[in-house]
């Protein structure tokens, strides 16, 4: 499932006439990357959940799918419901995935998706999350076997955890996408508007909720203002889209 429902005002200007999912970088849209990507992993069923603009991104689709791809529309017509709610309203279009990933749109990087859905498989867990050694403000906490065990914000100090470690605690960045179980989708709150943060949280308190050390070579989270210009100097093209 792709999360392309937000608003995307952290760009400004840059989302004015347009959804931050067909916000271009290297002169093709974020959902353009991400499909093409996901298509050459093997991926060949993609839920996009839908709310800014859904109009054009269902145009463009329409368009430019992948070959062999099915693409299935979870629309938020009244409101955006964050990235959990938008995972609990499209329910009913990935309960028949035993295993599903969860992907930002406004995530570019190198990571294999698909041995991050692998890694998933053989874990025995609920939800996996794709992680690194990055500086961020805002960490998942794990433990030596790599469950989660709670999150911080160095910034304001708050600090909340949900199960006791087995060993040290490592600080380590969420990089926008997961790999979930099925079983994951029956307990989702039932609240209509929240972020997968928090379910996360609650999950791990009784459930094995993992994190993996995802390899890449680059990370970007495009939805803040200059990111994109700072890929389009660093990364080229031709190893953005290969």
């Amino acid at each position: 499932m792709i999360l392309a429902a937000g608003l995307g005002t952290r760009l400004g200007e840059v989302t004015r006439d347009r959804p931050k999912a067909l916000v271009e970088v290297h002169g093709r849209p974020l959902l353009g990357v991400l499909l093409e990507r996901l298509h050459r992993e093997g991926f060949d069923e993609v839920v996009v959940n839908l709310h800014h603009r859904a109009g054009m991104i269902r145009e463009w689709l329409a368009a430019h799918t992948p070959e062999g791809m099915q693409i299935h529309l979870s629309e938020e017509t009244e409101k955006p419901l964050e990235t959990g709610g938008g995972v609990r309203h499209a329910r009913e279009l990935l309960i028949d995935a035993r295993n599903f990933l969860i992907h930002n749109v406004d995530i570019l990087s190198d990571m294999s998706r698909a041995d991050l859905l692998d890694a998933h498989k053989t874990s025995g867990s609920l939800a996996t999350l794709a992680v690194s050694r990055r500086t961020t403000q805002r960490y998942l906490l794990a433990d030596e076997k790599d469950r989660l065990c709670g999150w911080e914000h160095t910034g304001t100090g708050e600090k909340i955890m949900v199960r006791e470690p087995e060993g040290a605690l490592r600080r380590l960045g969420y990089s926008g996408v997961a790999a979930l179980s099925r079983e994951a989708l029956f307990l989702l709150p039932d609240e209509e508007v929240f972020s997968l943060t928090p379910f996360f949280l609650d999950l791990a308190r009784d459930h094995e909720v993992r994190v993996n050390e995802t390899p890449m070579t680059y990370w970007y989270d495009v939805g803040k203002p200059g990111v994109i210009e700072e890929v389009e100097r660093k990364i080229p093209a031709k190893r953005l889209f290969s």
